[in-house]
């Protein structure tokens, strides 16, 4: 199950956050507690978070109402894509600036440019599957809190197989889940963008 961090200021105002380490707001640490109470009734193994405080706020607050009281590690694999030169900056301010053009190029979805410091869909697709793979052969369920745009990514190009720049026609909000189901080969996704409290695995 990967589970998107709750929200920050940052994520309130439309910036993009991916490598700065950018803690919870109060709203954001509603969703996780919110998450939390939604899954404390389901049998959770082993809760793997991001490195990224927003993304270990969540992934703790989960595993502390779970029951059996699972173990929480922190996995590099799960940091967000770098956004590079965008990071920090508004849509609206991109738009307005020098990276305009650069910023619609890199959002391709079928040919995108990637400008220094991004990072590239082969190499997030890479520590994805990595990530992926190794959790496919631990029994029980894993709960992964995570990123939005590498929980899509993974999704769209480890899970369904198809290409990674279609992770932009998805969507995951704060503290909402990706479910996919390891017991099938290839594995299924069950359910996508769906709140804590509504699933039952």
């Amino acid at each position: 199950m990967l589970v998107r961090h709750g929200a920050t200021a940052w994520n309130a105002e439309g910036r993009f956050t991916t490598r700065t380490d950018v803690e919870l707001s109060t709203e954001g640490a509603d969703q996780a507690a919110e998450a939390a109470r939604g899954l404390a009734a389901t049998q959770i193994d082993r809760v793997v978070c991001s490195p990224l405080l927003r993304a270990r706020a969540t992934g703790e607050a989960i595993a502390a109402a779970a029951p059996g009281d699972p173990p929480v590690t922190v996995d590099e694999r799960l940091r967000e894509i770098d956004a590079g030169p965008f990071e920090g900056l508004t849509g609206a301010e991109i738009e307005a600036g020098p990276l305009a053009a650069v910023f619609h190029r890199w959002r391709s979805e079928t040919d995108p440019a990637w400008p220094d410091g991004t990072e590239t869909y082969d190499a997030a697709v890479a520590r994805a599957g990595s990530f992926f793979a190794d959790v496919r052969e631990l029994p029980g369920t894993t709960v992964a809190a995570t990123h939005g745009s590498l929980a899509r990514v993974l999704v769209t190009a480890v899970v369904l197989g198809i290409a990674p720049g279609l992770h932009r026609r998805m969507w995951l909000d704060h503290c909402h889940c990706a479910v996919v189901a390891l017991d099938h080969s290839p594995p299924r996704l069950v359910a996508l963008n769906v709140a804590a409290r509504n699933i039952g695995v």
